[in-house]
Order: structure tokens, then sequence, then C-alpha cells
């Protein structure tokens, strides 16, 4: 069998991200070579647009798996690549252009989860009646994953403070900002994806924090992703399954499920949630292309679950053949 799999190469064009910021980058190309060494595909690495759409017009796959987490440099452009398999005719795992277009915008996420009454954190500026109970405001970029821009400087508790993070985020990323409320509670993670017999649910995880750090500080950000060493490296646990009850597994899956599916992804899919203190969970991130590297928290699901990764491979690759008959 024919198979592709192609992955952003396009780090050359992202010097606004610090040192450490582009670790977190370079990690979808080890995934790549595992995946193509499992499956027997060929890499191709997606540096030149044009290049690589001509290679697969000249020498058509019969699946892709799409590993590209943007092109171009532009992680807003990650829908374009599947866009141009889909208009070429070549079956590709993953989510759909649309899903990923949406999800891609994190303040278009949020305003369409948040219409179909699905939980999100409180908007910003806070009503007037809520102030004081929703103190701590947190800004991230518009158009990022993997923790890029996110940091304790990110978690801000006056509108001045707002102001000047929403100003750093839109000089040093090019790109908007969203704020919204910061709710200090427990994270969760739902990992799920599609195969040929519909949605796999795999266990949920959560993130310990530890007590030495501040509220601030406890955020999945690229520090506690890619900083090995760092406080929150150190201060920040990713477990797989979480130790939580039966009635919050449940409510967790579900609400994910909901939105998965008001969402259109229809592959891989990764979200972040938080708890407030009155137990009401929150959507704060839509992850449609997750990484699936050996180290991510993926795979720690999949372990979880006892699902082999060629097993999930060989499911996806199924999914996105009988997707495009």
């Amino acid at each position: 069998m024919k198979i592709v799999v192609a992955y952003n190469d396009d780090l050359h064009l992202k010097g606004h991200l610090n040192d450490i910021e582009r670790i977190g980058e370079q990690e979808v190309a080890p995934a790549a070579e595992e995946v193509a060494a499992i499956t027997g595909g060929r890499l191709m690495p997606v540096r030149d647009v044009a290049e690589a759409l001509d290679e697969l017009r000249r020498e058509p796959p019969q699946v892709v798996f799409n590993l590209c987490e943007g092109v171009a440099g532009r992680s807003r452009w990650e829908m374009h690549f599947g866009l141009a398999l889909e208009m070429l005719g070549i079956p590709f795992t993953g989510a759909d252009p649309t899903a990923l277009g949406i999800c891609g915008d994190k303040g278009l996420t949020k305003q369409i989860l948040a219409t179909a009454g699905l939980p999100v954190p409180a908007d910003y500026p806070p009503r007037a009646e809520s102030r004081e109970a929703r103190a701590f405001f947190i800004v991230k970029p518009l158009h990022e994953d993997a923790g890029i821009g996110i940091d304790a400087a990110a978690v801000c508790s006056t509108h001045d403070e707002v102001i000047k993070r929403v100003e750093h985020v839109t000089k040093t990323y090019g790109q908007p900002a969203l704020v919204e409320e910061f709710i200090d509670g427990p994270e969760l993670n739902q990992a799920l994806y599609y195969g040929p017999a519909g949605a796999v649910v795999l266990p949920p995880g959560e993130v310990v924090f530890g007590p030495e750090l501040t509220a601030a500080e406890r955020v999945v950000g690229w520090k506690a992703k890619w900083e090995e060493g760092s406080l929150e490296d150190r201060a920040t646990i990713s477990r797989a399954p979480a130790v939580i009850d039966d009635t919050l597994r449940s409510d967790v899956s579900d609400v994910c499920l909901a939105a998965a599916s008001l969402l259109s992804i229809g592959g891989p899919c990764r979200f972040d949630l938080r708890q407030r203190p009155s137990g009401e969970l929150c959507i704060v991130d839509v992850n449609p292309n997750p990484d699936i590297g050996r180290e991510s928290g993926f795979r720690k699901a999949l372990s979880a679950a006892g699902i082999a990764f060629d097993r999930f491979l060989d499911e996806l690759m199924m999914a996105a053949l009988s997707r495009r008959r």
C-alpha cells in the first residue's frame, strides 16, 4: 500500500519562538518518523508547499497520514494542507479542514461551544456582578498550541496587566490574543479518536500540580511542556488514567464527545478541561491534531486503554479510507 506521512518542516520560518518553544515545534519530526517506520510509509517533510503538492500529484498515495501542524510557518494555515489533500482526492487521516480551521481559532471555537451550551471559561471583561469572584484571567495567542505563549506571566489579575500581556502576544506572535477567565482548579484531559467503527474514548488523564507552584504557575505552558528541569516541569505531572470517580469520568467523556461531534472532528483529538470549585467542568482547549509522539499525553492515554500504537494507526488509516469512498 502506498502511504505518505506528511509533517510540517517549517521551523526556520518561526523566528518569533523562543528556544524552548522551538523544542515543542520539533517534536513532530520524530513522531512522523515513527509512524513511517511502523506503516512502511514514505516521509514527506512539507517545507515548500507547492513542491509537496506537485509530488503528490505525480505519485498519488492511497492514504496520507497528515501530521502537519500548520504550513509555511503559520499555525493558522493548518487547515490548508488538509484542504489541498481533499481537493486532490487523496484520503488522509485526522480532522477535516473545516474542523482544523475552526479549532485553529481559539476564540471561534469557544464561541461555537458556548452557543451550543457547552461549558467554557467566562469572557473578559467579566460582568460587573462577577468581577470579585473571577479575579484572574489568562491571555493566550489565538492560533497557537503546544503551550506556546503561555506561562505564569499570561495569568493576569488587573486590567493593566491584561493590556500589557495582550500587547506582548500581538507583538511577539503576530496574532490576536484571547483573554478569558483563569480557572484555578483541577486540570483534566480527554483523548479520543475516530476509527472505522466510530468514536473510541480513551481513559481521561489529569495534571497534578505540585504545592510549590503558585496559582499563576499552575498552567501547562511552554515551560511545563518543554523546559526540562524548570520548576514548572518538575512540579507538573501528567497522569493517565486520572484518579477520579466514575461520575466525573462520565461527565468528562460526555462533554468532550458532544464537543467533538459539534466541531466535526473526525480523527484523533484531545481536550483540556478545568474544574471550578463548584465542580463544573469547563473546556479550556481543543486540539484536533494532537501530538502522538512517544512521550505525548495521547500516547499515555492509548497505553492506559491497552491499545497498541500500530493498532491505533491501522484504525486511523481504515477510517480515512472509509470516509472517502
